[in-house]
């Protein structure tokens, strides 16, 4: 690994009235196999996602959530289509790049409610077929962690 990283600005909205696209919700991972998940809803996005403090963008084409319960605790998951950094683009740093296709999030939330997000630091993955397991599988590959903050939070912090 090289110790560079590319910080990520996403601004999302999560739609509660709105049922997702049925070809998004099939992308949502099928892990929770001991509790019960919502409906998959939608997830409206900036048309871009910042990388690097501004200096870079990337295509970000909306996405899609629902809540899992599991063992008395609620955990939203989210998935956004992204178009990825490009090789041939100034924003992939030595072998740090975010690739093309679905990054998935996941955070506790309180009450099952999504106006209660945790503010602890949650995982970014990505979904790939992996073989390390001797078994060829799809599998979850952590590519960094991330915040969820009120839209007013963010601004005061980065006001682009």
């Amino acid at each position: 690994s090289s110790g560079k990283r590319i910080p990520l600005t996403l601004d999302i909205r999560l739609v509660a009235d709105r049922l997702a696209d049925p070809v998004l919700a099939e992308k949502m991972v099928k892990d929770n196999t001991i509790g019960k998940s919502s409906k998959v809803y939608a997830l409206e996005t900036a048309e871009f996602a910042r990388l690097r403090d501004g200096f870079d963008r990337m295509q970000v084409y909306g996405g899609a959530y629902r809540i899992d319960l599991a063992n008395g605790r609620y955990t939203i998951r989210m998935l956004v289509q992204v178009e990825g950094t490009k090789a041939d683009q100034n924003y992939v740093y030595g072998d740090v790049s975010i690739p093309k296709g679905c990054l998935y999030f996941s955070l506790p939330c309180f009450g099952g409610r999504i106006n209660q997000l945790s503010t602890k630091e949650g995982p970014v993955t990505v979904r790939q077929t992996g073989w390390h397991t001797g078994w060829r599988r799809k599998e979850s590959r952590i590519l960094g962690v991330f915040n969820a903050k009120p839209i007013a939070e963010a601004r005061r912090k980065d006001p682009y």
